[in-house]
């Protein structure tokens, strides 16, 4: 049974516990500790401590670890729903949920009986409610969303224990309102930034660090940490000497180096402090880091507490330590100390600015521009007597672009390689602490000295740490030899260019030499067809399985980018080694194809930064997936292109936005390397567009099928057709293709832009008399969007559909060009040909030069219509099913014809009104508001 004891002193100890995310209980562990908590000890997601009220609300206010602060109120057994709800209810709530306060229950856990967390939090919800009212003679209401008092149920076996949560909305919602407004940059969450942040120590670096007082730097009037455990010491004259016992022997072993035990102030050095985060991201770290810096507490702002809901608070106690954190904050205000910032995307330095400003922290922070030297010169600062330059490199690489990758890796060394200014009196040997997904890591920076499994995002990573570099002559730090000597096991290769090229592979020294050759071959092919956008290397070694494409900008926009899609490597390739391979690739193929860095975009594998979060018009790079319509990556095989599904979460100013421009057959093209799976333009296709104007000089209309971004329509338009109509599912491919037009100078109502699922409109269409002379069309593969509705698009499933449909949309004489890059694609001729329509298979004559390696990049065909006698003689089948078909028609033919008869009078002329009224310059075309 549960106990029922009455109210009890405030100064009573009580059984509270925080709970944190798995990996973090160790720092936290240490972290209370620091506070002066007692018999504090770790379990696995949680850390339990004893202690009186105020060691809760110290927890609460102090703690930038734990994710909520509990108080456990009882234990008891639980077999069945009846025995949970008993136990619940003998609980005397009366003494522990202030009156009028409204109430929330929340379970976890599951036993035999008790199967459904939702009923059992029901069934302890009604156990409360019924005790309040039989004792009180008044129910409590029911707040889900933001009660006064939340309870928890832990069910564990036969057992169960009830918590209230003392802290409310859990400790890391403590962003400022700039980094969680909606369509914000994805900023670090608080908790895992101060995880990180404790592995070089920073807050006791702060702690430790001299005031400037206005005329000389002097030591910091007390540690805030020490002061913190003197005054919970103080509160228990009793419990300061038996402290150390309370702690369990594991705890004890397993304390971390990084532990913010309070510190004798005779004793400890002055510091300096010295952070340098050199990849910022949204500003987590950089916030995390100044907050600390700045001695404010993390909870300081928060109005609302849980604890305001339980009978125990004490008012008093909660006054003091909160007037106390205000105090400390304001001793802490001349702390000297750097913090520099960088990171290689201009929009993710904006939205550190932004969030760091939102803060009220933004005094705290230097911005720097990614560069050794330039970093090196904010960290200049006059010697200050006696103080030692401590603290830490940190970066965030979980959001980083592939292709920034080998930039980053190589400023961290150029960073801690770096000589200190004169007069600086900073030493760069710093440790460093990086949370990543991206093994490759430590072949950069050396082995970690400690490693930590975190989920950010419920996404897996690791936070490892780097141990600062041993001076030449000096022993290494810690006992014995067991600290590793960060280093770089990268290989330097000689490019040519009088720089060595970092790599992780020797053997990338192969692919270094192949691509040298190839893009001096593609360069004079390209200059004597006069062709500025081409593909430069297609998987020559088919180790490094990737394609390259060079872009060169118009007049207007000039500049060069490169695009490097990987395909995707077999299951027997190890992941880890296709990564370093892709790496090396990017970090050889700008500098002998000479493009800056940041004009490099991969399409390798899906990431969330790099010109797409951090606002989606700014330069940068880009990782997206290759491969299928939704753009996994890894399933890209090789010589596909990706998918035109409808694209995704597109700005919607395409038209004005600035893009670079690109120059193909003399029309200009807007390209995107930011945002999309594709480019704009399909450079396999550069034939095929010229083909389009030598066919459409014979034509007066002409149409566009699944027109993506309207670069056939240009061809067209330009070769002098009447009119145009470009049709597709997206409204941001149709603004972007009326800003190709508009861009060569075809405006007009002649030029017509309709988004329409193709497959619907071109049965709507075979209804009216319009008719065009020369169509294009060219599907995805594959396409599930969510604007099709219920149906899928697949390219060999659908296409007989597809192709009949489109040959009834031509005139007598017309002829449509169709295009698909499925590499299996295999036409059903003889099911067309029934219908009357004869595929010409015109592929190998509009494979470009550079993409020769790979015959099957695209098929293409003419389609032209037939009857169906003529079509089936063509493509060789047999008399028989010429004459099966032939009876087939004919009877066809006279069951419409009675159908037609047995029509009321008038409605053949009423059909033909509205053929009338849908033809050509009527209201066909559906066009866009």
């Amino acid at each position: 049974m549960a106990s029922t004891s009455p109210n009890i002193s405030r100064k009573a100890s009580h059984e509270f516990y925080a709970s944190c995310p798995e990996g973090f209980e160790v720092a936290l562990a240490d972290e209370l500790r620091g506070l002066g908590l007692r018999q504090v000890r770790r379990l696995k997601g949680r850390v339990t401590f004893v202690g009186p009220a105020a060691d809760a609300y110290r927890a609460c206010l102090w703690s930038r670890l734990a994710s909520r602060i509990f108080v456990t109120l009882a234990r008891f057994d639980a077999r069945d729903a009846d025995e949970l709800y008993e136990n619940a209810a003998a609980i005397a709530w009366e003494h522990i949920l202030r009156p009028g306060a409204t109430l929330a229950v929340a379970a976890r856990g599951t036993s035999d009986e008790l199967r459904n967390s939702h009923f059992s939090a029901l069934r302890v919800k009604d156990a409360v409610c019924d005790r309040l009212a039989r004792v009180l003679g008044e129910r409590p209401s029911v707040d889900t969303d933001c009660p006064d008092c939340r309870l928890s149920l832990t069910i564990r076996g036969d057992r169960a224990s009830l918590q209230l949560d003392l802290s409310g909305d859990p400790l890391f919602k403590r962003l400022p309102r700039e980094a969680t407004r909606p369509g914000a940059a994805h900023v670090l969450r608080p908790d895992y930034a101060a995880l990180a942040l404790a592995q070089v120590n920073w807050q006791q670096t702060c702690a430790n660090a001299l005031v400037n007082t206005g005329d000389a730097a002097a030591p910091a009037a007390e540690n805030d940490a020490a002061t913190a455990a003197n005054r919970a010491k103080s509160d228990e004259p009793n419990a300061s000497a038996n402290s150390g016992c309370d702690l369990d022997a594991a705890a004890s072993e397993e304390a971390s180096t990084h532990s913010a035990q309070p510190i004798d102030r005779d004793s400890a050095p002055t510091a300096f402090p010295v952070l340098i985060d050199l990849c910022c991201a949204g500003g987590g770290i950089t916030l995390e880091a100044a907050s600390v810096l700045a001695g404010r507490a993390p909870g300081i702002d928060r109005e609302r507490w849980g604890f305001f809901g339980w009978t125990e608070h004490d008012e008093a106690a909660w006054t003091e330590l909160h007037a106390d954190a205000l105090a400390q904050a304001e001793r802490a205000r001349g702390r000297a100390a750097r913090i520099v910032a960088t990171d290689l995307s201009g929009d993710a330095v904006s939205c550190a600015r932004r969030v760091l400003k939102a803060a009220g922290l933004a005094d705290r922070v230097i911005f720097a521009q990614p560069d050794a030297e330039k970093i090196l010169r904010k960290l200049s600062i006059p010697v200050i007597s006696g103080a030692t330059a401590t603290g830490g490199i940190v970066l965030d690489t979980t959001e980083v672009a592939l292709t920034k990758l080998p930039r980053l890796l190589a400023l961290v060394n150029d960073v801690r390689d770096g000589s200190p200014l004169p007069g600086s009196g900073i030493a760069l040997d710093l440790p460093i602490a990086t949370l990543t997904r991206d093994a490759v890591i430590e072949q950069t920076l050396g082995t970690a000295t400690n490693r930590i499994a975190v989920m950010p995002n419920n996404e897996e990573a690791q936070i490892l740490t780097f141990a600062e570099r041993t001076p030449a002559g000096s022993a290494p730090k810690g006992e014995g030899n067991d600290v590793t000597e960060p280093r770089d096991n990268r290989v330097a290769l000689d490019l040519g260019d009088g720089a060595p090229c970092p790599v992780f592979l020797p053997e990338s020294d192969q692919f270094a030499r192949r691509l040298r050759k190839v893009a001096k071959l593609r360069r004079k092919w390209a200059q004597r067809e006069g062709v500025t956008c081409y593909r430069v290397y297609d998987a020559d070694l088919p180790d490094y399985s990737a394609a390259i494409d060079l872009y060169e900008g118009s007049t207007d926009t000039p500049g060069r980018w490169l695009v490097i899609a990987e395909y995707a490597a077999p299951r027997s390739v190890d992941p880890a080694l296709a990564e370093k391979r892709l790496l090396d690739i990017l970090a050889i193929a700008p500098r002998i194809l000479d493009v800056e860095p940041e004009n490099v975009f991969a399409k390798a594998r899906i990431r969330s930064r790099g010109g797409s979060q951090y606002g989606k018009q700014a330069g940068g790079t880009s990782v997206a997936g290759v491969g299928d319509a939704k753009g996994r990556a890894r399933n890209a095989s090789k010589g596909s292109r990706p998918g035109k599904a409808a694209a995704p979460a597109t700005p919607a100013d395409i038209r004005t936005r600035y893009l670079p421009l690109i120059e193909e057959g003399g029309l200009t093209f807007a390209v995107n390397f930011n945002d999309y799976l594709d480019t704009g333009i399909f450079l396999d296709h550069r034939i095929t567009r010229g083909l389009v104007r030598e066919h459409a000089k014979n034509a007066r209309y002409f149409l566009n099928l699944f027109a993506y971004t309207g670069t056939a329509t240009c061809y067209a338009a330009d070769a002098g057709v009447e009119e145009t109509v470009t049709v597709d599912l997206s409204n941001t491919y149709l603004d972007w293709a009326e800003r190709n037009m508009e861009q060569n100078g075809f405006v007009g109502p002649q030029h017509h832009f309709v988004r329409a699922d193709v497959m619907s409109w071109i049965r709507d269409m075979r209804e009216t008399r319009n008719r065009w002379d020369l169509i294009f069309c060219d599907p995805p593969t594959f396409s599930n969007s969510s604007k099709m509705g219920h149906r899928t698009w697949d390219v060999q499933r659908d296409h007989v559909e597809l192709l009949i449909g489109l040959s009834r949309l031509l005139t007598r004489e017309g002829e449509a060009i169709f295009s698909c890059n499925l590499r299996t694609f295999r036409p059903d001729t003889e099911e067309l040909a029934r219908a009357g329509v004869v595929l010409t298979d015109i592929t190998a004559q509009t494979i470009p030069e550079d993409f020769a390696r790979n015959q099957r990049i695209h098929k293409c065909y003419l389609v032209r219509r037939y009857t169906s006698e003529e079509a089936m003689h063509m493509v060789g089948m047999d008399e028989s099913a010429i004459r099966e078909r032939t009876r087939e028609l004919r009877e066809n033919a006279r069951r419409l014809d009675g159908a037609r008869g047995s029509e009321p009078s008038g409605s053949n002329s009423r059909r033909e009104k509205t053929r009338r009224r849908d033809a050509r310059g009527g209201r066909w075309l559906n066009m866009r508001a």
